[in-house]
Parts: structure tokens; C-alpha cells; sequence
């Protein structure tokens, strides 16, 4: 199947939600980092990259660590913002499924929240196996799916009922990545040992007074769903949002669960 269109639709929106990442998607990224830097079993001076960088949270908490880090994104816009951010860091422009790097180059490569927005995760698995040195680390990080994410559930029952998800661009499941089994059937199909999995109990912290507007800003996949829909049917998901979410508003901010999975490898 073809998902180019999606493929350029995700590079185009978070080119264009950089500056924004860090009070929308990042109040829960984030949260992931610490686990997946455990995993990485990093040590000084080792030569890590962040593959799907954003803005480049991950590489500045590798090198906190003494690491030698750099990172790639396929947006643009996500590259800029990692250079002004942490300008003694090298982040340059690349796609996750064909690194610009040569075989066995670096210790660990590390993936926050990244293998389920390309086209094809398992050339992305391969593509960091080619250039892990061996006995190098390979770790990654994706949303569990609506049936263990209190957020997903919520949102992905309106959008069901309401949403005409045909009008969207064909996709990936965004969700198979999330199937532990599945995980470790990909990791050794493309070289990797000793694999493991751990959930991290993420909780999205979002500043009211609407969710829904949050969430527009938090991502890029529901958004352009949701643009292709009629101008009646995007109001009433709106109101639906807003509504079966406003339980978990307190004191002006929602609380919801969205938990996320770490899975890591060595290379063989």
C-alpha cells in the first residue's frame, strides 16, 4: 500500500508544531526518556543517535550522561528547533529508514515516541541494526493502543462513531507496535538479542480549558483526520472530546493515563 501521502502529511505537521512540542507533546514524551535511557545502558563517550530527534530532548539527556550524541529528523522544522535549543549538539536533516551513516557507527540508537509515525517500522528496526556497532543498543518507545491507554480509548470511541476515518490517508496501524509479541518477532527478523519490553505509566498533564484544542496541538495523525472531515461532524467530535474528557479536569488541568512501551535489543 502506499503511504507516501501520510509519510508527508506527518513531515509537514510537526514541521510546523516544533516551536509547540514543548508545552504540548512533550508534557508526556518526555516522561518516557528515563526509561529508555536505562535501557540503553549508556556509558561515557559513547557514540549515540537519536533517530527521529524532534527537538532533540533525547540526545541532551544522553549527553547529560556523557554521552557523544547527535540526531536526525525527516522535518525540518524539528531540526531547527533542536539546533536552537541545544546548539552543541549536531542535528541534521534524514530519514529514520535510511540512515546517513556508516555500518557500525554508533553504541546506541535511541527512538522516543518515533517508529509509528514512518512508512515501514521494521526497515527502521534494520536500518539501526546496520549501523549499531556489535553488542550496540537499540531502543524505542511507542503509545500503548486504546486497549490499555485511558486516553486512546476515550478519544478513538468518539472518533469511531463520529468520524468518517475513510476520508483519512492510508496509514500503518499505529497501534501494532504497541503488541509486545509482534515487537520481538521485528527485533529478531532484523538482528537483535537479549530483547525486553517495559511499560511506562505516562500521565498527560494538559492545561484546559478545552481538550480537544490541546490535543490538536499534541500530534499530527487525529488533526489531519479530522480536517478532511464536514465542518457539522468536526463540531460535534469537539463537543464529544470535551465532554466524556471533563472528569479528568482539575484545577484547570486534565489528567489522563497514556502509557507507553520501552523496547530494546542488542545488536548480534
Amino acid at each position: 500500500m502506499d503511504f507516501s501521502a501520510f509519510r508527508e502529511g506527518e513531515r509537514e505537521g510537526w514541521s510546523a508544531r516544533a516551536r509547540l512540542y514543548g508545552d504540548a507533546t512533550a508534557r508526556v514524551t518526555l516522561q518516557t526518556i528515563p526509561k529508555l535511557l536505562d535501557h540503553a545502558r549508556l556509558f561515557p563517550g559513547a557514540k549515540v543517535l537519536d533517530a527521529g530527534c524532534g527537538p532533540g530532548f533525547v540526545a541532551a539527556n544522553a549527553k547529560l550522561l556523557g554521552a557523544d550524541a547527535e540526531g536526525i529528523d525527516f522535518s525540518e522544522g524539528m531540526v531547527a528547533q533542536a539546533r536552537v535549543q541545544f546548539p552543541d549538539i549536531n542535528f541534521s536533516i534524514a530519514d529514520i529508514e535510511d540512515l546517513p551513516a556508516p555500518d557500525e557507527t554508533f553504541d546506541a540508537v535511541l527512538s522516543n515516541i518515533v517508529l509509528f509515525h514512518v512508512t515501514d517500522p521494521e526497515q527502521a528496526m534494520s536500518e539501526a541494526r546496520r549501523v549499531l556497532k556489535p553488542n550496540g543498543r537499540f531502543v524505542f518507545s511507542q503509545w500503548l493502543g486504546p486497549d490499555r491507554s485511558e486516553l486512546y480509548r476515550l478519544l478513538f470511541d468518539v472518533l469511531g462513531r463520529q468520524a468518517d476515518m475513510s476520508r483519512a490517508d492510508p496509514a500503518p496501524n499505529a497501534y501494532l507496535l504497541s503488541d509486545e509479541a509482534h515487537v520481538s518477532e521485528m527485533m529478531e527478523r532484523t538482528g537483535f538479542t537479549d530483547i525486553k519490553a517495559e511499560i511506562v505509566e505516562n500521565v498527560l498533564y494538559a492545561p484546559g480549558p478545552s481538550f480537544f484544542d490541546f490535543f490538536m496541538k499534541f500530534g499530527v495523525r487525529v488533526p489531519l483526520m479530522l480536517e478532511r472531515q464536514e465542518p457539522d461532524v468536526q463540531n460535534a467530535i469537539r463537543n464529544e472530546v470535551d465532554e466524556v474528557t471533563a472528569p479528568y479536569l482539575s484545577d484547570g488541568v486534565y489528567k489522563l493515563r497514556m502509557p507507553s512501551v520501552v523496547f530494546s535489543g542488542q545488536a548480534v
